[in-house]
Formats: structure tokens, C-alpha cells, sequence
């Protein structure tokens, strides 16, 4: 008895318990347009009763579709791969998708790993989140799927890739400190062999009118900012130098 109610339920299942084919269980529960109404309704009434769970596998077998999406992030923080996962959940969750997510942790080896993985359990495609703005080398190669890039683009620009627009990014912060009476305004940026910290800074830099002071950009940890130029004075080591929008 233990192990006839372990047993998962079958198609053949459904199919006594409503009085019908296998075949007509399958079409029932695949939407097809062959089974009337009222047999539909007494398939899926039978599947409910009996806790009928489709096997996907077969079903991938017949349809080539999975109906999974593979997310491999090298974020080992989650900072940008958890968004993003949440995002496609969200989107794919409306077709009944589901998104399995592998974390490469920055390495090549563990990356390539996780992609033969989720290659091998027929996943319908791949998202690929880095963990930051910088180019990455395509993945999208000789693979059977598509392959789209959050964050971190390909280096490939045949490549579909989502990325932050950093410069724009902040040139709307600027706008808005300046909308808000503010006209000494410090831009603290990150490392400079990130692309988003120089893209950040190309932005303030290229704010819709040249600024009066110079801009010497500090790294939050320690400045590495440059000498100023003759006449000018240096900003304080702690902090990058203060910058006017206008003297109003």
C-alpha cells in the first residue's frame, strides 16, 4: 500500500479514472482542438482529483521546449544577478517558465561548468548577468540557444546585450541636485579601471553646461586624483574637489 500511493500518477491514470484514451488525457491537457468541452472538463477534473503532475521531460521531447531559462551570474553577491533574476521570474512567470540560476563566482572554470549543465538539461536560453559594466568575452558561439547579456555587455556586438546607461545616469543626478538649489556638488566615484566609475564621471563631466571649478576625480577608498592645474587650488585628500553648476 506504501508503495502504490508513492507511486507518481500516470497519464494512463487520468485516463482510466475519466473514462477515456491516453490520447485523448494528452490532447485534453495539451489545449489541442480535437476534444469537446465537456470531455476536457472531465480530463482536467480527473487530473486535479488525482494530483496529476505532467512529466516535462516527455513533454519536452515532443514539443523541443523546455520551458526553462537558464541565468548564469558571476554577481557571487547578488547585488545585480538577484534583480535581474527576480525580473525574468516575473516576466516568464505569465508562460509558466521557469528560470534556473547558476553562480560562476567570477570563474572561467565553474562558468563553463554551468553552462554545459544548464546546455544539458535543454534549458530554451540563457541569460548571462556580470558583476560589472565591463565587456565580457562571448558565450554566444556555436551554442543552440540565444543568449542575452544583463549588465555586463558581450564583446561581440552581434550580441544582444542590457546595459546601465551610466552617463546619463548621472548627469540626471547633477540635474536633480541643481533643481533642488544645490550648487557645490562633491562626485565621489569608484576605481577607475571600472567602466560605469568612468562612464559616471564622463557624465557629470559632460552636464549641459562646463563648470566653472575643475573636476578631480577621488576614488571613495583613496585619491588618486592628479595635481591641479596653475591657479587652482587642490581639493582636500579626503574628498574630490566641490563642483559649481553655477554661483546663482
Amino acid at each position: 500500500m506504501d508503495s502504490e500511493r508513492q507511486r507518481p500518477v500516470t497519464i494512463s491514470d487520468v485516463a482510466a479514472h475519466a473514462g477515456v484514451s491516453i490520447a485523448t488525457v494528452s490532447k485534453a491537457l495539451n489545449n489541442r482542438a480535437q476534444v469537446r468541452a465537456e470531455t476536457r472538463q472531465r480530463v482536467l477534473e480527473a487530473a486535479s482529483e488525482l494530483g496529476f503532475q505532467p512529466n516535462a521531460l516527455a513533454r519536452g521531447l515532443l514539443t523541443g521546449q523546455t520551458r526553462t531559462v537558464g541565468l548564469l551570474t558571476s554577481d557571487s553577491v547578488g547585488r545585480f544577478g538577484i534583480p535581474v533574476l527576480l525580473g525574468a521570474e516575473e516576466a516568464f512567470g505569465a508562460g509558466e517558465m521557469a528560470v534556473l540560476l547558476c553562480d560562476a563566482r567570477g570563474d572561467a572554470i565553474r562558468e563553463q561548468h554551468h553552462l554545459r549543465t544548464l546546455l544539458g538539461r535543454r534549458v530554451d536560453g540563457l541569460i548571462v548577468v556580470g558583476q560589472s559594466t565591463d565587456p565580457r568575452p562571448s558565450l554566444s558561439h556555436d551554442l543552440p540557444v540565444p543568449v542575452v547579456y544583463a549588465y555586463a555587455p558581450s564583446e561581440d556586438p552581434q550580441d544582444v546585450s542590457f546595459v546601465p546607461d551610466d552617463v546619463q545616469g548621472a548627469r540626471t543626478a547633477v540635474e536633480h541636485l541643481l533643481t533642488l538649489g544645490r550648487r557645490r556638488i562633491a562626485h565621489i566615484t569608484g576605481p577607475t579601471h571600472y567602466a560605469a566609475a568612468r562612464d559616471r564621471a564622463t557624465g557629470v563631466r559632460a552636464y549641459g553646461r562646463p563648470w566653472p571649478t575643475p573636476i578631480w576625480p577621488c576614488p571613495a577608498s583613496r585619491c588618486t586624483a592628479p595635481g591641479p592645474s596653475a591657479g587652482a587650488a587642490r581639493p582636500p585628500r579626503s574628498c574630490c574637489a566641490p563642483t559649481r553648476g553655477s554661483t546663482g
